[in-house]
């Protein structure tokens, strides 16, 4: 169901994008972004903190802070954001909306975390949510490039697909504990984001190099369940 939510919401916003887009202002979704980094806080708080003895506790905290800076560096000095960016600076302007469509829709915390959260658990919310974040935007992208913004729907519902089976193909090394740690931090990558709409260019912070941290707990847990057993 998520991964159709999500499918559609992108169609649906890039091809109303390319009709209305004399009407479609990027101004218009200024309080997208504090909605957007509110669902984060409350989406981490869930992941990392549980109750103990009536006290609250910080269970998967250090593990996933370690993973954000970690990964960072390590997106940051692989040029991950860079890289990326830099598919879509070429000569033909049609296939950069597209490519532009497909990287913005396609990397990102809940594009990795909702998919592994459906695989394991059922859960489609993540992905019920990454559709319904992506729904302005993609009306944003339409206006700006047209109704193209609307094929990349299908390269990101495969990409999906592929996370969910590998996912579910490799559940018995997937314990509640990875699934936390990936949904938080997604959801900070998610508030990243967020806050990255707000603020001004020379503090944006380059949030498509936090995704190794993503890879950073998945090899951590499989470690530690293996030391376990």
């Amino acid at each position: 169901m998520g991964f159709i939510v999500d499918a559609c919401s992108i169609s649906l916003g890039g091809i109303l994008g390319g009709i209305f887009k004399n009407k479609v202002h990027i101004g218009n979704f200024s309080a997208l972004s504090i909605g957007i980094m509110l669902i984060s806080i409350v989406g981490i708080l869930e992941n990392i903190l549980s109750i103990s003895d009536g006290k609250i506790v910080g269970e998967h905290t250090v593990v996933v802070s370690i993973a954000l800076i970690v990964g960072y560096f390590i997106g940051d000095a692989l040029k991950m954001e860079d890289r990326i960016c830099g598919l879509s600076r070429g000569q033909n302007a049609a296939a950069n909306g597209l490519i532009d469509s497909i990287l913005f829709f396609g990397i990102g915390g809940l594009q990795i975390s909702g998919p592994i959260l459906y695989a394991l658990e059922g859960d489609s919310f993540q992905l019920i949510l990454k559709g319904v974040i992506d729904f302005p935007f993609a009306l944003i992208l339409g206006a700006a490039y047209g109704k193209k913004v609307s094929l990349s729907a299908a390269a990101v519902f495969f990409v999906q697909l592929i996370i969910a089976a590998l996912a579910f193909c490799f559940e018995r090394f997937l314990s509640a504990n990875l699934l936390c740690q990936i949904c938080s931090l997604g959801y900070l990558i998610l508030f990243f984001s967020g806050f990255n709409m707000i603020c001004s260019p020379q503090n944006k912070i380059k949030n498509m190099n936090f995704i190794p941290g993503i890879f950073l707990i998945i090899i951590y847990n499989v470690i530690a369940e293996g030391i376990i057993q």
